[in-house]
Protein backbone atom coordinates (compact mmCIF):
# COMPACT_ATOMS: atom_id res chain seq x y z
CA UNK A 1 0.00 0.00 0.00
CA UNK A 2 0.82 4.11 -0.33
CA UNK A 3 0.13 6.94 1.64
CA UNK A 4 -0.02 10.00 0.46
CA UNK A 5 0.68 12.96 2.89
CA UNK A 6 -1.44 15.89 1.04
CA UNK A 7 0.82 18.68 3.00
CA UNK A 8 -0.71 21.64 1.88
CA UNK A 9 -2.58 22.79 4.87
CA UNK A 10 0.58 21.67 6.81
CA UNK A 11 1.88 19.04 8.73
CA UNK A 12 2.60 18.25 12.09
CA UNK A 13 3.14 15.06 14.71
CA UNK A 14 -0.22 15.10 16.16
CA UNK A 15 -1.99 16.04 12.98
CA UNK A 16 -0.48 12.42 11.27
CA UNK A 17 -1.15 10.08 14.22
CA UNK A 18 -4.65 11.79 13.74
CA UNK A 19 -4.79 11.16 9.82
CA UNK A 20 -3.50 7.40 10.60
CA UNK A 21 -6.86 7.09 12.97
CA UNK A 22 -9.51 8.36 11.00
CA UNK A 23 -7.54 5.51 8.58
CA UNK A 24 -8.74 3.08 10.71
CA UNK A 25 -5.67 2.26 13.13
CA UNK A 26 -6.51 1.69 16.96
CA UNK A 27 -3.66 3.18 18.80
CA UNK A 28 -4.87 1.77 22.33
CA UNK A 29 -2.20 -1.15 22.04
CA UNK A 30 0.80 1.30 21.54
CA UNK A 31 -0.46 3.34 24.22
CA UNK A 32 -0.01 0.31 26.40
CA UNK A 33 3.32 -0.19 24.91
CA UNK A 34 4.29 3.21 27.09
CA UNK A 35 2.28 2.42 29.63
CA UNK A 36 4.41 -1.13 30.32
CA UNK A 37 7.66 1.11 29.65
CA UNK A 38 6.21 3.61 32.77
CA UNK A 39 5.44 6.42 30.31
CA UNK A 40 2.12 7.32 32.47
CA UNK A 41 0.61 8.78 28.73
CA UNK A 42 -2.57 9.01 27.14
CA UNK A 43 -3.40 9.29 23.84
CA UNK A 44 -6.93 11.01 23.16
CA UNK A 45 -8.25 11.03 19.54
CA UNK A 46 -10.93 13.36 19.08
CA UNK A 47 -13.61 12.76 16.20
CA UNK A 48 -14.34 16.50 14.46
CA UNK A 49 -16.17 17.92 11.24
CA UNK A 50 -14.53 21.14 9.93
CA UNK A 51 -14.60 22.77 5.88
CA UNK A 52 -12.26 19.89 4.68
CA UNK A 53 -15.29 17.31 6.38
CA UNK A 54 -14.72 14.52 9.07
CA UNK A 55 -11.79 13.76 10.45
CA UNK A 56 -9.57 13.31 13.86
CA UNK A 57 -7.36 15.19 16.16
CA UNK A 58 -5.07 13.69 18.70
CA UNK A 59 -4.08 15.21 21.99
CA UNK A 60 -1.37 13.67 24.25
CA UNK A 61 -2.21 14.06 27.74
CA UNK A 62 -0.31 12.97 31.09
CA UNK A 63 -0.75 13.69 34.61
CA UNK A 64 2.68 13.65 36.54
CA UNK A 65 5.23 15.99 36.32
CA UNK A 66 7.81 15.12 33.35
CA UNK A 67 11.83 15.19 33.75
CA UNK A 68 14.05 16.95 31.29
CA UNK A 69 14.60 14.11 28.30
CA UNK A 70 17.68 14.84 25.57
CA UNK A 71 17.38 12.68 22.65
CA UNK A 72 19.33 9.58 24.50
CA UNK A 73 16.50 9.61 26.43
CA UNK A 74 13.70 9.28 23.90
CA UNK A 75 16.01 7.05 21.87
CA UNK A 76 16.66 4.37 24.83
CA UNK A 77 12.54 4.55 25.57
CA UNK A 78 12.31 3.74 21.84
CA UNK A 79 14.23 0.42 22.33
CA UNK A 80 12.27 -0.64 25.47
CA UNK A 81 9.09 -1.00 23.60
CA UNK A 82 8.35 -4.29 21.66
CA UNK A 83 8.16 -2.68 18.23
CA UNK A 84 9.07 -4.07 14.75
CA UNK A 85 12.63 -3.59 13.71
CA UNK A 86 11.43 -1.42 11.03
CA UNK A 87 9.88 0.41 12.96
CA UNK A 88 11.98 1.03 15.66
CA UNK A 89 14.71 2.16 12.64
CA UNK A 90 11.86 4.76 11.73
CA UNK A 91 11.48 6.12 15.11
CA UNK A 92 14.92 6.40 15.87
CA UNK A 93 15.86 8.05 12.49
CA UNK A 94 12.90 10.55 13.46
CA UNK A 95 14.49 11.38 17.08
CA UNK A 96 17.78 11.86 15.70
CA UNK A 97 16.81 13.96 12.60
CA UNK A 98 14.87 16.26 15.19
CA UNK A 99 17.98 16.44 17.58
CA UNK A 100 20.43 17.19 15.09
CA UNK A 101 17.88 20.19 13.64
CA UNK A 102 17.02 21.37 17.11
CA UNK A 103 22.02 20.79 17.97
CA UNK A 104 21.70 23.21 14.68
CA UNK A 105 18.81 25.63 15.39
CA UNK A 106 20.56 26.91 18.34
CA UNK A 107 24.25 26.06 18.18
CA UNK A 108 25.15 23.61 20.53
CA UNK A 109 25.73 19.22 20.74
CA UNK A 110 23.17 17.07 19.95
CA UNK A 111 23.21 14.90 23.44
CA UNK A 112 22.75 18.84 25.08
CA UNK A 113 19.34 18.90 23.14
CA UNK A 114 15.84 18.43 24.81
CA UNK A 115 12.84 18.89 23.65
CA UNK A 116 11.28 21.83 26.34
CA UNK A 117 8.68 23.49 23.77
CA UNK A 118 7.19 20.60 22.45
CA UNK A 119 7.38 18.42 25.32
CA UNK A 120 9.39 15.19 25.52
CA UNK A 121 6.70 12.87 25.63
CA UNK A 122 4.74 14.68 23.00
CA UNK A 123 7.46 14.29 20.78
CA UNK A 124 8.08 10.48 21.94
CA UNK A 125 4.35 9.45 21.12
CA UNK A 126 4.19 11.45 17.79
CA UNK A 127 7.16 9.79 15.85
CA UNK A 128 6.81 6.63 17.79
CA UNK A 129 2.88 6.94 17.10
CA UNK A 130 3.76 7.41 13.31
CA UNK A 131 6.30 5.03 12.93
CA UNK A 132 3.86 2.47 14.25
CA UNK A 133 0.79 3.33 13.23
CA UNK A 134 2.17 2.96 8.93
CA UNK A 135 3.46 -0.22 9.72
CA UNK A 136 0.16 -0.91 11.10
CA UNK A 137 -1.74 0.36 7.78
CA UNK A 138 0.44 -1.97 6.00
CA UNK A 139 2.49 1.42 3.87
CA UNK A 140 5.28 0.22 2.05
CA UNK A 141 5.76 3.93 0.83
CA UNK A 142 5.27 6.87 1.77
CA UNK A 143 4.63 9.78 -0.71
CA UNK A 144 3.91 13.80 0.29
CA UNK A 145 3.17 16.13 -1.15
CA UNK A 146 5.51 19.60 -1.44
CA UNK A 147 5.14 21.60 1.77
CA UNK A 148 3.92 25.14 2.39
CA UNK A 149 6.17 28.18 2.76
CA UNK A 150 4.58 30.32 6.08
CA UNK A 151 6.09 33.47 7.75
CA UNK A 152 5.18 35.24 10.91
CA UNK A 153 6.78 34.75 14.29
CA UNK A 154 6.73 32.23 16.95
CA UNK A 155 6.86 33.04 21.03
CA UNK A 156 8.84 29.91 23.09
CA UNK A 157 11.54 29.55 25.59
CA UNK A 158 13.85 31.12 23.36
CA UNK A 159 12.16 34.37 22.71
CA UNK A 160 10.38 35.08 19.70
CA UNK A 161 11.46 33.22 16.63
CA UNK A 162 10.65 33.83 12.98
CA UNK A 163 8.45 31.05 10.79
CA UNK A 164 9.70 28.98 9.83
CA UNK A 165 11.33 28.10 13.46
CA UNK A 166 14.74 27.91 13.08
CA UNK A 167 14.81 23.39 13.85
CA UNK A 168 11.66 23.31 10.89
CA UNK A 169 13.53 25.25 8.42
CA UNK A 170 16.73 23.23 8.71
CA UNK A 171 14.44 19.85 8.01
CA UNK A 172 12.54 21.76 5.11
CA UNK A 173 15.86 22.15 2.98
CA UNK A 174 15.89 20.29 -0.14
CA UNK A 175 12.44 19.55 -0.01
CA UNK A 176 10.25 20.91 -2.99
CA UNK A 177 8.23 24.54 -1.53
CA UNK A 178 5.13 26.10 -2.75
CA UNK A 179 4.64 29.83 -1.61
CA UNK A 180 1.43 30.59 0.49
CA UNK A 181 0.03 33.73 2.16
CA UNK A 182 -0.24 31.82 5.85
CA UNK A 183 1.64 33.77 8.99
CA UNK A 184 1.38 30.99 11.52
CA UNK A 185 3.07 27.58 11.62
CA UNK A 186 1.43 25.61 9.63
CA UNK A 187 4.75 22.84 9.98
CA UNK A 188 6.49 21.78 13.47
CA UNK A 189 9.84 20.39 13.66
CA UNK A 190 8.47 17.04 14.87
CA UNK A 191 6.28 16.83 11.61
CA UNK A 192 9.22 18.18 9.16
CA UNK A 193 11.47 15.27 11.07
CA UNK A 194 8.87 12.75 10.36
CA UNK A 195 8.53 13.60 6.22
CA UNK A 196 12.07 14.03 6.24
CA UNK A 197 12.70 10.80 7.81
CA UNK A 198 9.61 8.80 6.35
CA UNK A 199 8.61 10.05 2.55
CA UNK A 200 10.70 8.36 0.39
CA UNK A 201 9.46 11.11 -2.78
CA UNK A 202 7.21 14.32 -2.97
CA UNK A 203 4.68 14.59 -5.52
CA UNK A 204 2.28 17.33 -6.45
CA UNK A 205 -0.73 14.68 -6.82
CA UNK A 206 -1.25 10.83 -5.89
CA UNK A 207 0.39 8.38 -7.91
CA UNK A 208 -1.56 5.85 -10.19
CA UNK A 209 -3.47 3.88 -8.35
CA UNK A 210 -7.00 2.92 -6.39
CA UNK A 211 -7.68 5.44 -3.49
CA UNK A 212 -8.90 3.05 -1.06
CA UNK A 213 -9.49 4.97 2.15
CA UNK A 214 -8.41 9.26 3.01
CA UNK A 215 -7.87 10.10 6.52
CA UNK A 216 -8.35 13.60 7.40
CA UNK A 217 -5.97 14.93 10.60
CA UNK A 218 -6.68 18.13 12.23
CA UNK A 219 -4.33 19.74 14.61
CA UNK A 220 -4.40 22.47 17.44
CA UNK A 221 -5.52 25.07 15.64
CA UNK A 222 -8.90 25.80 14.26
CA UNK A 223 -7.68 26.07 10.79
CA UNK A 224 -10.66 24.84 8.43
CA UNK A 225 -8.35 21.73 6.61
CA UNK A 226 -5.66 19.76 7.76
CA UNK A 227 -3.44 17.14 6.88
CA UNK A 228 -5.06 14.96 4.24
CA UNK A 229 -3.47 10.92 3.99
CA UNK A 230 -4.90 9.25 0.60
CA UNK A 231 -4.08 5.26 1.26
CA UNK A 232 -3.79 4.08 -2.41
CA UNK A 233 -3.16 0.56 -4.08
CA UNK A 234 -0.96 0.98 -6.35
CA UNK A 235 -1.58 0.02 -10.33
CA UNK A 236 -0.25 -3.13 -11.34
CA UNK A 237 2.81 -2.34 -13.60
CA UNK A 238 3.03 -5.76 -15.54
CA UNK A 239 6.35 -6.35 -17.46
CA UNK A 240 6.03 -8.18 -20.80
CA UNK A 241 9.47 -9.77 -21.52
CA UNK A 242 11.00 -12.10 -23.80
CA UNK A 243 12.39 -15.16 -22.62
CA UNK A 244 13.80 -18.23 -24.26
CA UNK A 245 12.11 -21.94 -23.70
CA UNK A 246 14.64 -24.61 -23.81
CA UNK A 247 13.23 -28.15 -23.79
CA UNK A 248 14.45 -31.52 -24.53
CA UNK A 249 12.70 -35.29 -24.12
CA UNK A 250 14.57 -37.70 -21.81
CA UNK A 251 14.24 -41.13 -21.54
CA UNK A 252 18.06 -42.87 -21.69
CA UNK A 253 18.87 -41.21 -18.42
CA UNK A 254 18.74 -42.89 -14.59
CA UNK A 255 16.77 -41.46 -11.22
CA UNK A 256 20.40 -40.82 -9.74
CA UNK A 257 21.80 -39.12 -13.31
CA UNK A 258 18.43 -37.10 -13.82
CA UNK A 259 18.74 -36.05 -9.84
CA UNK A 260 21.89 -35.05 -10.20
CA UNK A 261 21.42 -33.14 -13.83
CA UNK A 262 18.51 -31.29 -12.08
CA UNK A 263 21.03 -30.26 -9.01
CA UNK A 264 23.38 -28.92 -11.49
CA UNK A 265 21.07 -27.14 -13.77
CA UNK A 266 19.55 -25.54 -10.59
CA UNK A 267 22.99 -24.18 -9.36
CA UNK A 268 24.54 -22.87 -12.65
CA UNK A 269 25.93 -19.84 -13.22
CA UNK A 270 23.47 -17.63 -15.05
CA UNK A 271 20.61 -19.17 -12.90
CA UNK A 272 17.57 -20.17 -15.35
CA UNK A 273 14.56 -17.93 -14.84
CA UNK A 274 12.46 -21.73 -14.50
CA UNK A 275 13.33 -25.70 -14.50
CA UNK A 276 10.30 -28.26 -15.08
CA UNK A 277 10.50 -31.88 -15.14
CA UNK A 278 7.39 -33.15 -16.78
CA UNK A 279 7.41 -37.26 -16.30
CA UNK A 280 5.78 -39.33 -19.15
CA UNK A 281 6.03 -41.89 -21.72
CA UNK A 282 8.24 -41.48 -24.35
CA UNK A 283 9.30 -43.57 -27.37
CA UNK A 284 8.67 -47.13 -27.46
CA UNK A 285 6.18 -46.73 -24.37
CA UNK A 286 9.86 -46.00 -21.85
CA UNK A 287 9.79 -44.05 -19.00
CA UNK A 288 11.12 -40.65 -19.13
CA UNK A 289 9.71 -36.93 -19.72
CA UNK A 290 10.59 -33.29 -20.95
CA UNK A 291 12.92 -31.26 -19.10
CA UNK A 292 12.59 -27.69 -19.75
CA UNK A 293 14.57 -24.59 -18.82
CA UNK A 294 13.48 -20.90 -18.88
CA UNK A 295 16.71 -17.89 -19.62
CA UNK A 296 17.07 -14.73 -20.24
CA UNK A 297 17.68 -14.37 -24.28
CA UNK A 298 21.76 -13.21 -23.40
CA UNK A 299 21.93 -16.50 -21.12
CA UNK A 300 20.44 -19.18 -24.19
CA UNK A 301 24.19 -20.12 -25.35
CA UNK A 302 25.44 -21.15 -21.96
CA UNK A 303 22.70 -22.81 -20.66
CA UNK A 304 22.15 -24.86 -24.12
CA UNK A 305 25.94 -25.76 -23.56
CA UNK A 306 24.90 -26.77 -19.92
CA UNK A 307 21.72 -28.76 -20.50
CA UNK A 308 24.06 -30.83 -23.27
CA UNK A 309 26.76 -31.44 -20.87
CA UNK A 310 24.73 -32.79 -18.02
CA UNK A 311 22.34 -34.73 -19.73
CA UNK A 312 23.90 -35.68 -23.32
CA UNK A 313 20.90 -35.53 -24.90
CA UNK A 314 21.04 -35.56 -28.63
CA UNK A 315 18.44 -32.17 -29.33
CA UNK A 316 17.24 -29.41 -27.68
CA UNK A 317 14.18 -27.66 -29.32
CA UNK A 318 14.21 -23.66 -28.41
CA UNK A 319 11.83 -20.93 -28.90
CA UNK A 320 11.88 -17.24 -27.93
CA UNK A 321 8.46 -16.28 -26.36
CA UNK A 322 6.52 -13.56 -24.14
CA UNK A 323 6.43 -13.59 -20.47
CA UNK A 324 4.19 -11.69 -18.85
CA UNK A 325 5.53 -11.02 -15.33
CA UNK A 326 3.65 -9.16 -12.02
CA UNK A 327 5.62 -6.36 -10.01
CA UNK A 328 7.42 -8.12 -7.17
CA UNK A 329 9.66 -6.94 -4.56
CA UNK A 330 11.62 -8.27 -1.81
CA UNK A 331 9.92 -8.48 1.43
CA UNK A 332 9.53 -9.85 5.10
CA UNK A 333 7.07 -11.89 7.07
CA UNK A 334 6.83 -12.58 10.72
CA UNK A 335 8.13 -15.87 11.60
CA UNK A 336 9.00 -17.97 15.06
CA UNK A 337 12.74 -17.64 14.73
CA UNK A 338 12.72 -14.16 13.46
CA UNK A 339 11.95 -12.49 9.98
CA UNK A 340 11.43 -14.53 7.30
CA UNK A 341 12.57 -13.40 3.60
CA UNK A 342 9.66 -13.22 1.70
CA UNK A 343 8.31 -12.06 -1.90
CA UNK A 344 5.82 -9.49 -2.14
CA UNK A 345 4.05 -8.59 -5.43
CA UNK A 346 0.71 -7.51 -7.26
CA UNK A 347 -2.24 -9.14 -8.16
CA UNK A 348 -4.97 -7.49 -9.73
CA UNK A 349 -4.48 -4.39 -7.41
CA UNK A 350 -4.05 -6.48 -4.22
CA UNK A 351 -0.85 -7.21 -2.57
CA UNK A 352 0.26 -10.61 -1.40
CA UNK A 353 3.31 -11.90 0.38
CA UNK A 354 5.38 -15.06 -0.17
CA UNK A 355 7.86 -16.62 2.14
CA UNK A 356 10.67 -17.95 0.64
CA UNK A 357 11.60 -21.53 0.73
CA UNK A 358 15.08 -21.59 1.39
CA UNK A 359 14.30 -19.05 4.38
CA UNK A 360 11.31 -21.86 5.70
CA UNK A 361 13.83 -24.24 5.56
CA UNK A 362 16.41 -22.18 7.46
CA UNK A 363 14.37 -21.38 10.17
CA UNK A 364 13.00 -25.50 9.93
CA UNK A 365 16.10 -26.11 10.49
CA UNK A 366 16.82 -23.68 13.61
CA UNK A 367 14.04 -24.93 15.27
CA UNK A 368 14.08 -28.85 15.18
CA UNK A 369 10.97 -28.45 12.94
CA UNK A 370 9.67 -29.67 9.58
CA UNK A 371 8.61 -27.13 6.95
CA UNK A 372 5.51 -27.34 7.41
CA UNK A 373 5.45 -26.60 10.81
CA UNK A 374 7.25 -23.52 10.54
CA UNK A 375 4.68 -22.26 8.26
CA UNK A 376 1.93 -23.05 10.79
CA UNK A 377 3.91 -21.11 13.01
CA UNK A 378 4.37 -18.39 10.99
CA UNK A 379 0.57 -17.74 10.24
Amino acid sequence: MIIYFDCRAGISGDMILAALAHLGIDFAPLQEMFHAVGIACTLELIPEVRAAGPGMRAEVRWEDAQPLRHPADLARITRQLPLKETVCERALAAIDALARAEAHAHGTAVEEVHFHEVGAIDTLVDIVGAAWGLSRIGAMQVIASPLPWFSGVVECAHGTLPLPAPATAYLMQSKPCFPSAATEELITPTGAALIHVLAQSHAHSPPAGTPLALGTGYGSRPAPTGLRAWLIRPAPEETIEQVVLLETHIDHLSGEELGSALTALGAFDPAPLDILWLPGLTKKNRPGGCLRVMCRPEHTEALTTALFRHTHSLGIRRQQIERVALPRAAASLPGPAGPLRAKSYLLEGQEYLRPEQDALAEAASELGLGTPGVRLKTW
